[in-house]
């Protein structure tokens, strides 16, 4: 009987320690896993925080394209955080229609996954009006850096492509609109049309700096001023747009690089010097042309050359 009286004295207190254990296990593991998880909220919380590339307003978007569809009448600014590779398409809600691209020193390339049938780094559709500001560079690689069938406002940028730089459309539904005040612009071909285009449309180069050939056949485009590597490259555009005929297209088939100058007006910060040849035609270089007006090879926006109608 003192036995068994002694085993039923000491099983409560162990059972007391035990439950003691179970309680102290138990708050510690709650507490274990609330630590896991406050840790894991802060994780992803970061993880989101790092994945942001644009912003509008105070909101933070993992991808340029989803940043323009949030711009708002108030906040229509979108401001890129990261180099990114991304095509994008500028679609903003309904009722917006001017939006503004702050490069903020970052790069925008690009996305060529789909080859040559790939889409440019920016497409601005028709009615929708982009204006691009801030240092900051957006590459085309082997695809344009913009194609604009709306209107495109370049205030400043760097802007590449292996290919045509940027592509403009004038159709009978629609006709697009440049303006360039500044910015550094550089592919193998800067201006031309897109593939369905009629005309080019509208496009106005006020300043900037320009490395790359600009072709004949766009009639719309107004070159007011701006810096160019190589006169060379605008022979074609000069050719077309202003009256010059190259060497060996005048009919005498020469083919000696000269440009063929008939009734012209080169206008400079020099007096106008009026080229008027009592016979035929006068042989002029480009670089004649440069010296004419006492400019620099890369100072032809320092002039402009106006086909005189008289």
């Amino acid at each position: 009987m003192r036995s068994h009286e002694k085993r039923v004295n000491v099983c409560p207190r162990t059972q007391g320690k035990y439950l003691v254990s179970v309680v102290l296990t138990a708050v510690f593991a709650i507490a274990s896993l609330f630590g896991t998880l406050l840790f894991s909220t802060d994780t992803v919380a970061d993880a989101a925080e790092s994945q942001a590339v644009a912003q509008v307003g105070n909101a933070t978007y993992a991808s340029v394209q989803e940043a323009f569809g949030r711009t708002t009448l108030k906040n229509t600014t979108v401001t890129l955080l990261a180099d990114v590779t991304e095509s994008v398409t500028i679609m903003p809600p309904k009722g917006v229609r001017n939006v503004t691209f702050d490069l903020n020193g970052h790069v925008l390339q690009a996305d060529g996954s789909g080859g040559a049938a790939g889409f440019a780094a920016i497409t601005v559709p028709a009615n929708m009006q982009l204006t691009i500001a801030g240092p900051g560079t957006i590459a085309g690689g082997t695809q344009p850096a913009v194609d604009c069938r709306g209107t495109l406002r370049v205030e400043s940028g760097t802007f590449t492509s292996d290919a045509t730089l940027m592509r403009f459309a004038e159709t009978d539904e629609t006709s697009a609109q440049g303006s360039f005040s500044g910015g550094t612009f550089t592919a193998p071909t800067l201006f031309n049309l897109l593939d369905d285009a009629k005309n080019l449309g509208y496009v106005t180069v006020r300043g900037g700096e320009y490395r790359g050939m600009i072709p004949a056949g766009l009639n719309t485009l107004a070159l007011l001023s701006g810096s160019f590597s190589d006169s060379s490259n605008l022979a074609p555009y000069l050719a077309d747009s202003l009256g010059l005929i190259p060497g060996g297209t005048s009919g005498d088939g020469t083919g000696d690089g000269m440009f063929y100058v008939g009734d012209l007006a080169i206008s400079s910060k020099q007096t106008s010097v009026e080229l008027d040849p009592a016979s035929g035609l006068q042989q002029l270089s480009a670089d004649d042309l440069l010296k004419l007006t006492e400019t620099q090879l890369n100072g032809i926006a320092d002039y402009r050359l106006v086909v005189d109608s008289d």
